[in-house]
């Protein structure tokens, strides 16, 4: 089928629920118990299961039979085709295998035989389609608006299967993605699977089966703990199918849809499932219990897009014709008919606080549509040939892809924020990773590539038709060998590094040590010279004084000393007639006149020695005044010498190490620039190294998941 049908038919993703189909619309047919079981059952099970001979007391002969069940129970469970023995026995899921001895039933009939119940195992074509009602118990009590409390909802190793159900000879259009609004997790639409990726690491998490044909439609819960899946086969049946995304338990089954579902959206309080198809039809299921709770009937052509608001207050719809409308959930009835498309509602994006909805279409517009009035806000022209998906990021921008293959971020004024790579072909789906770092998106053929918002750079490409975990396996025990030597490559440039490092970092300890050695000794020298200087200033002028006193004090002393020697040499002769005078008068006592003159000289004697004795007191002192004179010159003499003698030694060392401080300071600026690049190329190989081995780490994990999944299953044992 060329593009040219497929423009001509419509959008590509309304187009996938006829390319994958066994027939066309023509000739499409829905199996009846009447029609096409009961010659099945004669062919294959009468002689064991009919009106002769019922073994486990089960008869197949006639609908009213076989609905009374054998002796394990009911055989049919309508809608649930893996809850029903018939099929499950028949296809040998489930043991005892029928027929017990022989080949299992043709594919062809088995497919018959599971769309039968999966259309509510219908009589005949008059019969009422009843679909047996499952119990389950998904509502939440409360809602939370933003990232709930706790991590977030992501597989958890080994719950998920790593082997693919469905191998094709190469990818097919991407119809469905979608990504996890609080995780770092991608849901692609493969054929007959979901593929489930790492959107930070790129690996591959596991698949999620999906038996009831193309998948057009992928939404996670707006919790993010559940992903809806849902699609089927043209003009056959169509099934929405919700997902517990941390086991891959399958939670719900809903549909009883005679066409594949082209859109499906589960409400934010997990309440309702509402879904749209070629129908024309909107239908909204319990997830209580499976049941149609509505059913729209406003559009006038297929129904291409469904989403509930993040409140879950409204249900907007959109559909081939470029009809809009949004409802009230719980009520079904019309809140606004939007007007303005001219051309095929290829999707719908409700903003975070459910104020603002945008809607995609093949006239090339986005249009932004406000609440309170129904009014639009803005239009632009997106895409030229026709803009065929738009999301809402958390932070307010839209994402969009088209038929110009191009993917763009834009603002809510419809200037353009980002332009991505082109895709190979026309692109059909766009998701935003939770944290608003990614945009990805998918294209008519296979492609689907991941750009970073903050460059527009590729930063990852996801496989839609992944190999076999065989297959896996032996690219990831090549992976694994060439990062081991990548890792062993980092090891060793990361040892370089850092020996080369410590190489820069001892000559620039030696360059540094030098330098501070070179101005330590130059700054003790200078220092040395000053205060020497200071010293010798302050010694010279204190010898100068000690000086000058001294030869004041010299004449001085010698005076006093002559004096003293004078007084000295008349004391003596005095005393000496002293003495001849007395013994003269004592020997003429009678003589007046010479006691007389005796006595006198004796007077003049001891006035001479007391002038004697003060004179040599005065030479004495004077005598130390300059000697203590003369022992301070010394004492300063000596300072002044020796300060004299350090300066002239220190300014000879200032003058030897002047000359060496600009090479050493000149060469520490280079050894630091060395241990710069040296500290640098250790971080750059230390984080090279530690990439390499997170990688190898990853590699090694992914390796031994693999080789768990590449195990073959073990045999069970005969019932």
């Amino acid at each position: 089928m060329n593009r040219m049908v497929c423009k001509f038919l419509g959008w590509a993703m309304a187009l996938g629920s006829l390319a994958g189909q066994s027939r066309l619309l023509a000739d499409a047919k829905n199996p009846t118990y009447d029609d096409d079981i009961l010659p099945i059952v004669k062919q294959h099970c009468i002689n064991c299961h009919g009106n002769d001979k019922q073994k486990g007391d089960l008869n197949l002969a006639s609908y009213a039979a076989m609905n009374q069940g054998g002796s394990s129970g009911a055989v049919v469970k309508p809608g649930d085709p893996s809850g029903s023995r018939i099929y499950t026995l028949s296809a040998h899921l489930e043991e005892p295998k029928m027929p017990p001895s022989g080949n299992k039933m043709p594919d062809d009939k088995l497919a018959i035989i599971k769309l039968w119940i999966e259309q509510g195992a219908r009589q005949n074509a008059a019969s009422k389609v009843v679909v047996t009602p499952k119990n389950t118990d998904i509502g939440l009590k409360s809602l939370v608006r933003g990232r709930p409390e706790g991590p977030p909802p992501m597989p958890q190793p080994g719950q998920l299967k790593l082997d693919p159900p469905v191998r094709a000879r190469r990818p097919g259009a991407i119809l469905a993605l979608a990504a996890s609004p609080w995780a770092p997790l991608v849901a692609v639409g493969g054929q007959k699977q979901v593929i489930l990726y790492h959107t930070e690491t790129g690996e591959l998490l596991g698949f999620l089966p999906f038996e009831h044909g193309q998948i057009h439609s992928l939404r996670f819960s707006r919790n993010a703990k559940l992903l809806l899946v849902a699609g089927g086969r043209g003009g056959q049946s169509g099934k929405a199918v919700l997902y517990k995304i941390e086991t891959g338990e399958k939670v719900l089954e809903v549909g009883i849809e005679n066409d594949a579902i082209l859109a499906a959206d589960i409400s934010a309080d997990q309440t309702l499932i509402a879904v749209g198809s070629p129908s024309k039809i909107v239908r909204v299921y319990s997830t209580a219990d499976g049941s149609v709770v509505h059913e729209i009937k406003k559009h006038t052509d297929w129904v291409t897009a469904v989403e509930f608001s993040p409140d879950g207050v409204l249900l907007a719809t959109g559909d081939r014709n470029g009809g809009v409308f949004v409802w009230e959930a719980f009520t079904g009835r019309e809140f606004y008919a939007l007007r303005g498309h001219t051309a095929m509602i290829t999707d719908v994006s409700w903003r975070d606080d459910s104020n603002v909805l945008a809607t995609a279409s093949e006239d090339t517009t986005v249009r932004l549509w406000e609440m309170e009035n129904g009014t639009q806000l803005k239009s632009w022209n997106a895409h030229p040939g026709g803009t065929a998906s738009v999301r809402f990021t958390h932070d307010g921008k839209l994402a969009t892809t088209g038929r110009d293959k191009i993917t763009k971020l834009w603002d809510q004024n419809g200037a353009a924020q980002k332009t991505f790579e082109a895709l190979p072909d026309l692109g059909l789906r766009v998701a935003v990773t939770h944290d608003n770092a990614r945009v990805i998106a998918g294209d008519w053929s296979g492609t689907v590539k991941a750009w970073a918002t903050a460059d527009a750079k590729v930063v990852a490409t996801f496989d839609a038709n992944p190999s076999s975990a065989a297959e896996r396996l032996k690219q990831a025990e090549a992976t694994f060998t060439a990062v081991q030597t990548k890792v062993n490559t980092a090891q060793a440039a990361y040892d370089a590094a850092v020996q080369k490092a410590k190489t820069a970092t001892d000559t620039h300890t030696a360059a540094v040590a030098n330098l501070n050695k070179i101005n330590a000794e130059l700054a003790a020298a200078q220092k040395i010279v000053t205060d020497a200087t200071a010293t010798a200033t302050a010694a010279k002028a204190q010898m100068d004084a000690a000086k000058a006193a001294a030869d004041q004090a010299a004449p001085l002393a010698k005076t006093a000393a002559d004096k003293a020697a004078a007084l000295e040499v008349l004391v003596n002769a005095e005393t000496a007639a002293a003495k001849a005078l007395a013994e003269a008068a004592a020997k003429t006592p009678e003589n007046a006149e010479l006691a007389a003159i005796s006595k006198k000289k004796a007077d003049t004697l001891t006035a001479l020695t007391s002038e004697l004795d003060k004179a040599k007191k005065s030479a004495t002192d004077a005598a130390a005044t300059l000697k203590a004179a003369q022992e301070q010159f010394a004492l300063h003499f000596k300072t002044y010498t020796e300060a004299m003698a350090q300066v002239a030694a220190n300014q000879k060392k200032v003058a030897e190490l002047m000359p060496m401080v600009k090479p050493a300071t000149d060469a520490v600026a280079p050894a630091k620039a060395a241990l710069d690049a040296a500290t640098a190329e250790v971080a750059t190989a230390k984080a090279a190294l530690d990439a390499a081995t997170a990688e190898l780490a990853a590699a090694k994990a992914t390796l031994e998941k693999l080789k768990i999944a590449a195990q073959p299953a073990p045999m069970l044992p005969a019932k």
